[in-house]
């Protein structure tokens, strides 16, 4: 329980009804009270004894019963105490004044007792009110979206003036129930309120004019950027009557929304911006990649078609056998960046499935060298995987594609005749294979050329290709449980890749 309701419980608001009965309790008590005392010691004036009835009602249930208290205290003292007694005749004069002293005292005491009772409740109140605006402010920040905004002020205004809350925003140019809270239900006629009330851009009663049925007392708010909501209470029509001034706690949580609304736009811009971004960069990326890439293969191409059909007759044997060598170079060339660009929408996608099964780590490389056959043309392979190690829990599709990017990066980054090296091994749960080259190494730090388009060189010089390669190896990798290494070389003569993935579970032979 927080400190507001523990403090509403101890200084509750009773019905009046139970206060002016306890007041006459009160008065019956102090009566009897007073008649014990005067049999045991007979003091001279009792009157100040009807004075704590009139105290304790002030404090507990208001002005009206302590006033009661203070005339039932008069009333009993007259009948019971001032002679003669059991009338309410006075036959000294100096008991008249006794008794307009404890009127006037007690109705003194009365009105200041229950002054501090109403700036005590008020107190209450305004604690309770700061307690659940602080409760709303840090709702407010963590929510992550307009709806929970919306349930967010609803609470808070529930828990203030106990009573349901609602809140409508809109939604494109129609406005919709956001958040409800404090039980009740919304109408059609609250609903058909609230609209007026967002259009006409005025406060609304609950059951007034315009709309008679509506059980919610209703304001607009409207936020810098022009998002409009309407915030409703239910106060209007209850047995305690309407709160005295609601527009002032409403406006706070209002103002509270709107600067939490036109937040959650500004921060939905800002995503929405981001990604318009992101996504020009990329075109404009892939536009580059492309352009720079693919102009040479099918310029080849073109070249060697149009050589074969014009002087197809003048060419040899020889002659027309590299024309078709070169164009079928270039076609699987162009053939892979093409693929490439497809794997990495499934990586952007999410759609990659991955379908593990045990597998030989010389089955991954001898297909991989295959894939990359092309890029390795004039170096110098050499391959030392083990072959009676563990196997890799891998999908082998993805896996050799992984590897083949891998091989192609060394073999564009490696000069002719330079050796590329393959070899495998294993740890505790892990295995891995590992592709060395004698290329120049990485250029600066690694963890940039994983990013898309990313180049090892700049400038005209640079090997061929989309800058996909490196991207594409740890995406399908780390699909499949594992993850890419990547540095240079010890001797400084070369770049080294390691691609890890878990290892498949060894069956033990029975006994």
């Amino acid at each position: 329980m927080s400190a507001a309701d523990l403090a509403e419980n101890q200084l509750a608001r009773r019905p009046a009804a139970l206060g002016y009965l306890a007041s006459l309790v009160m008065v019956a008590a102090a009566t009897g009270a007073a008649l014990a005392v005067e049999r045991a010691v007979a003091p001279p004036n009792l009157s100040l004894v009807f004075v704590l009835p009139v105290v304790a009602a002030a404090l507990s249930f208001g002005w009206g019963p302590a006033m009661l208290a203070a005339v039932g205290g008069a009333a009993a003292f007259n009948f019971f105490l001032i002679a003669p007694r059991y009338t309410l005749r006075v036959s000294d004069p100096a008991n008249i004044w006794a008794l307009a002293l404890l009127l006037i005292t007690a109705a003194a005491v009365s009105a200041v007792a229950a002054q501090s009772r109403r700036r005590a409740l008020q107190a209450w109140d305004a604690l309770g009110e700061s307690f659940a605006l602080q409760a709303m402010a840090r709702a407010m920040v963590g929510a992550g979206d307009a709806q929970a905004l919306a349930h967010a002020c609803t609470e808070a205004l529930a828990r203030i003036f106990k009573a349901p809350a609602v809140v409508f925003l809109t939604e494109g140019d129609d406005l919709q129930l956001a958040a409800h809270s404090g039980g009740g239900g919304v109408t059609p006629a609250d609903e058909d309120a609230a609209h007026w009330v967002a259009a006409a851009r005025l406060p609304s009663r609950g059951g007034a004019y315009p709309i008679d049925g509506c059980a919610y007392d209703l304001w607009p708010v409207q936020t810098p950027k022009r998002q409009r909501a309407v915030v409703g209470v239910q106060i209007s029509g209850r047995e305690q009557g309407r709160p005295e001034n609601p527009e002032r706690v409403v406006e706070t949580v209002a103002g509270f929304l709107s600067v939490a609304l036109d937040r959650e736009a500004n921060a939905r811009d800002a995503v929405e911006s981001r990604v318009a971004v992101a996504s020009e960069r990329m075109k404009s990326e892939l536009l580059a990649a492309v352009s720079h890439d693919l102009k040479t293969p099918l310029s080849t191409i073109l070249v060697t078609l149009q050589s074969l059909r014009k002087f197809g007759d003048a060419h040899d044997a020889g002659t027309r056998e590299e024309l078709l060598r070169s164009a079928e170079a270039e076609t699987s060339r162009l053939s892979r960046m093409v693929a490439n660009l497809l794997d990495m929408g499934r990586l952007e996608a999410d759609a990659l499935p991955v379908r593990a099964a045990a597998t030989a780590p010389d089955v991954l490389v001898v297909n991989a060298l295959e894939h990359a056959a092309a890029a390795l043309a004039g170096r110098k392979v050499v391959s030392d995987i083990a072959t009676e190690g563990g196997k890799l829990m891998v999908d082998p599709s993805l896996f050799e594609t992984a590897l083949a990017n891998i091989l192609e990066n060394a073999g564009k980054y490696s000069h002719p005749g330079a050796t590329i090296r393959i070899c495998s091994g294993e740890d505790a749960a892990s295995g891995w294979i590992e592709v060395e080259d004698e290329g120049p190494g990485f250029p600066g730090p690694v963890e940039p050329l994983f990013e898309r388009f990313a180049r090892g060189v700049s400038g005209d010089g640079r090997a061929p290709g989309t800058g996909l390669g490196l991207t594409i190896a740890r995406g399908f990798i780390e699909a499949q449980g594992g993850q890419v290494r990547a540095a240079d070389r010890e001797d400084g003569k070369g770049a080294v890749v390691r691609l890890v993935v878990p290892l498949a579970v060894r069956s033990r032979a029975r006994a």
